[in-house]
């Protein structure tokens, strides 16, 4: 997963690829990722600012978009299971969305939890007026 744009190679925050041998047999390495209906790549070497990704957080994947995605919620749901990071999970997919949860009424336990900021940033603002 890209971790930094590097417009000069046309890979963005967030694109995702497959690394493969450039050709079979070969010992050289290049991500193939996916552009439109067709594949492009990169050598690996290129690549300075990406990460392994197997699987995602939301957090992670923000500003993101793709063609499925899956949210997993696990079980006891914690305080970060809210309806702003299932909204977000949503967003991801353009054409299916697959809903996991641990346990039953997680989904209704974080659709009735809206996020708590603790940025003290208005109570500055109320301080400088």
């Amino acid at each position: 997963m890209v971790a930094r744009n590097d417009p000069e190679l046309g890979v963005f925050i967030g694109d995702v690829g497959v690394t493969l041998p450039a050709f079979p047999g070969f010992v050289a390495l290049r991500v193939y990722f996916l552009d439109g209906d067709s594949l492009r790549s990169v050598g690996v070497s290129r690549l300075a600012h990406v990460e392994t990704a197997l699987a995602m957080t939301v957090h992670k994947c923000q500003g993101c978009e793709f063609e499925r995605a899956t949210l997993v919620l696990p079980p006891g749901g914690g305080k970060v299971i809210t309806r702003e990071l299932v909204y977000t999970g949503i967003k991801r997919a353009r054409e299916s969305f697959t809903l996991i949860a641990a346990q039953d009424g997680l989904l209704r336990l974080a659709i009735e939890r809206k996020s708590q900021r603790a940025s003290g940033l208005g109570l500055q603002l109320a301080n400088t007026v």
